[in-house]
């Protein structure tokens, strides 16, 4: 598993679920500490960014010699990123698919909110990896209990695939669809039977839920019903609007990278 954090001090929470998490489902963990500097215009560089720049330096090293004495203590690899905005963007993605899972925390767990979501967003779709945002202070448990927004596309196909791979045999999954409706090239003529009927061929409890909208946000609508069914795991693909310039995370996954009251697994 990979965690991903950056320099501030947010993270101490976060740190502490991830290798809880790892250890749980007794896997490798890496900590990547991520940061983008910003290069400090030349023509200013013996002014005050100069120093403001040297400082940042300081606190990458800083914040590396920290998470690295926690890793020799509790056994997990750090690795530090740290270079121009646009390096970090496009390094993270290739970081990423050497792990088989990512894991990120709560907004709050990262001074940088910005460069989090950016980074969340070039990950998760382009990493070809599976991302987990923990809630704070959650108890890894058996997930007996999953929750999958479907809608019928390649991106929802794929997190219920990386989502199958966390339930335990034989657990409850509750296919929740919103505003769905029959079609020859999407849901079929019953929307959300054959994913069910699937489902069942390999030993799973499925239910079907078709949830209206009814004008209200439809990632608020996931999240609910998933935390007022005590699901342990809320599974969604993440579906990119453009990739022009930058990458942006459309509809319900955009909703969903701050964190929720429960796991969130994404896919692309």
């Amino acid at each position: 598993m990979l965690a991903i954090i950056d320099i501030g001090d947010e993270d101490e929470q976060f740190l502490k679920d991830a290798r809880e998490f790892a250890r749980y489902h007794e896997a490798h963990l890496t900590v990547a500490i991520l940061s983008a500097i910003q290069t400090p215009n030349y023509a200013l560089a013996y002014a005050q960014p100069y120093f403001l720049f040297s400082d940042y330096l300081e606190a990458v090293k800083a914040k590396q010699a920290k998470v690295t004495k926690i890793g020799e203590r509790d056994g997990f690899e750090v690795r530090t990123l740290s270079d121009g905005t646009g390096s970090v963007l496009d390094k993270a993605p290739v970081q990423a698919r050497y792990a088989d899972l990512v894991l990120f925390g709560p907004a709050d767990a990262y001074a940088d909110k910005s460069l989090r979501r950016r980074l969340f967003e070039n990950i998760t779709l382009s990493s070809g990896r599976p991302v987990i945002v923990l809630p704070p202070q959650w108890k890894p448990h058996p997930f007996t209990h999953l929750a999958i927004g479907w809608n019928a596309t390649r991106e929802s196909t794929r997190a219920l695939g990386d989502a199958l791979q966390l339930a335990q045999p034989g657990a409850k999954i509750d296919v929740l669809l919103v505003d769905a409706k029959p079609s020859t090239t999407g849901h079929g003529s019953e929307p959300g039977a054959d994913i069910a009927r699937n489902l069942s061929r390999h030993g799973f409890e499925v239910t079907v839920h078709a949830l209206s909208s009814v004008g209200q946000n439809e990632s608020e609508i996931l999240v609910d019903f998933a935390r007022r069914h005590h699901a342990d795991l809320l599974a969604i693909g993440a579906s990119a609007h453009s990739r022009l310039r930058e990458l942006f995370l459309g509809g319900v996954t955009h909703d969903l990278i701050d964190g929720a009251p429960l796991p969130i697994l994404m896919s692309h």
